[in-house]
């Protein structure tokens, strides 16, 4: 389902040869008309080299378009440039999009919008573009994507004076219908087409009826044949053969070998008015496309939320801190207060850690003795400190009561 620039490069110039020629044959027989025509009347003449004038500028423009397809074949980039370039100027004219799915009711109105696709998948595409563009290196400065079309203002294009102008409705046409195509082709890349049978496609019908989505023009028999793999298959190559042929191929599509496309064969032999339309179709798989993308938009953030969610607890001091060696550290009953007041031998100014020391009693009629957890005292003790702790060593218990 991927499609090259490189690759399209070459059916576009394959194609520019088949204009070529189609308007080198129509100037020829005109000319050939004129030169048998010599003898007739003036009136005829005259309406025959206003032809020729015609068919000889067209086949002017067609051989300068055959040049520039070659260029677009040689060097794909500026085919693409050029392609990017054009859908900008497209959506630009095409209108704005709202974007505001707020409440059941205004959820159901944009849902039946742009022909039933929706307004997100025209949302996604800005986005690509963007996306796009930025390799491309078709943005301004302030990162807009640069627009522009084969003519321009100076009007110095072959064809400038016998091109159609698009309004506004028509430029939203054509942005929906490449939209549409190309959201449908990425998500078709992204997966397998049995997941496309089994899970996607049936999940993206019963979203489409909770949705309300009317198909008017749907055949009786439409999916009535699945099988047990696949309980979409007209759906599926629906989908297949819109991406493979396009809408400009649908005609095509239809002599194709799917199996609803014998049975249109089929239908329109008995009633030309049940014919199985390009409109009808094209209705079907704008639903079908605007609820894969919701399938797909919900996976993505999914998948977003697990990676930040996996990497948070990568980034964790508890996780960092898992290969290094972790020293135990000692646990305790807190000491009670009369540890915090307890003096030191008259042996050393200091006392020593974790050493039992004979203490008074903390209330009368205890004389037992207290095993203590004595505190160290910084080396940079202040001279009053010190002195303050000499005063009263070596002082019997008695002579510390009464003092």
């Amino acid at each position: 389902f991927q499609i090259y620039f490189f690759a399209m490069g070459g059916v576009m110039e394959a194609a520019a040869e088949v204009w070529l020629k189609i308007a080198k044959t129509k100037l020829q027989e005109k000319l050939r008309l004129l030169e048998d025509n010599n003898h007739h009347d003036t009136a005829t003449r005259q309406k025959l080299l206003e032809d020729i004038a015609i068919l000889q500028k067209d086949h002017d423009a067609k051989i300068s378009t055959l040049e520039e397809s070659k260029k677009f074949n040689q060097n794909p980039q500026i085919f693409a440039r050029k392609a990017v370039m054009l859908l900008e100027a497209v959506r630009k004219n095409m209108g704005p999009v709202d974007l505001q799915y707020a409440g059941e009711k205004k959820i159901r109105s944009l849902n039946k919008s742009e022909n039933g696709l929706g307004t997100k998948i025209l949302n996604w595409f800005h986005k690509e573009i963007i996306r796009w563009s930025k390799p491309l290196g078709i943005v301004d400065k302030a990162g807009n994507v640069l627009c522009g079309t084969s003519i321009g203002v100076d009007m110095d294009h072959l064809q400038s004076h016998d091109a159609a102008m698009m309004t506004k409705r028509d430029c939203r046409t054509v942005f929906i219908q490449v939209a549409q195509q190309s959201r449908l082709r990425s998500i078709f890349i992204k997966n397998k087409i049995e997941r496309m049978a089994s899970e996607l496609i049936p999940k993206a019908m019963k979203q489409s009826t909770f949705s309300d989505d009317d198909w008017e023009d749907r055949p009786e028999w439409w999916n009535s044949e699945s099988n047990a793999s696949c309980a979409c298959q007209d759906d599926l190559d629906l989908l297949i053969g819109i991406l493979d042929y396009g809408y400009g191929g649908f005609d095509c599509m239809l002599n194709h070998d799917f199996q609803f496309c014998q049975r249109v064969k089929a239908e329109g032999k008995k009633d030309s008015k049940a014919l199985f339309t390009r409109a009808a179709a094209q209705t079907r798989v704008n639903h079908l496309t605007r609820e894969l993308h919701v399938i797909d938009d919900s996976e993505e953030m999914t998948k977003l939320v697990q990676d930040r969610s996996s990497r948070n607890k990568s980034d964790s001091p508890n996780n960092s801190n898992a290969g290094k060696k972790t020293t135990k550290s000692r646990s305790g009953v807190q000491p009670g207060l009369h540890a915090f007041f307890k003096r030191p031998s008259a042996e050393s100014g200091s006392p020593t850690p974790n050493k039992k020391q004979k203490t008074p009693p903390t209330s009368p009629g205890n004389d037992g003795d207290h095993e203590v957890i004595a505190l160290d005292i910084d080396s940079d003790s202040s001279p009053s400190t010190g002195k303050r702790k000499n005063d009263h060593a070596g002082e019997s218990p008695e002579n510390k009561k009464q003092k």
